[in-house]
């Protein structure tokens, strides 16, 4: 068997395996166009049964932000009103991991990242 064969075989376990190892969930709700957003992180196991709509729920219950965050929750429920939760262009109605990227940190640990958009219809316009 060549090795360029062997190796692409070792690439693809290596892949599998990636994918079947638990990672912790970070989410990061913004409003509208801001880069600035509410981050959360949801250990594994406490995200997997779970839509991406009924994490971010949660997220926007939780009352334990700084005074910074709760600028952030304000302008994200003003976008709800009358807006919808997006997550790379789709509605957030999947599991979490399907949006996700598996990022990592500076100290090599992985986890998966996903960003939402709090965005309200534009009004006005001819």
């Amino acid at each position: 068997m060549p090795d360029h064969q062997l190796d692409r075989e070792h690439e693809e376990r290596e892949e599998e395996k990636e994918q079947k190892e638990p990672l912790p969930l970070v989410i990061e709700i913004l409003p509208g166009q801001s880069g600035v957003g509410l981050i959360d992180i949801f250990q594994p196991g406490a995200y997997e049964r779970k839509t991406l709509r009924e994490l971010c729920e949660e997220i926007l219950q939780k009352e334990d932000w700084s005074i910074e965050e709760k600028e952030i929750l304000e302008n994200i429920n003003k976008q709800l009103d009358g807006g919808i939760l997006l997550s790379r262009g789709k509605t957030v109605d999947n599991t979490a991991v399907e949006y996700a990227n598996i990022e990592e940190t500076e100290a090599g640990e992985r986890y998966f990242y996903v960003p939402v958009r709090a965005i309200k219809p534009q009004e006005g316009g001819t």
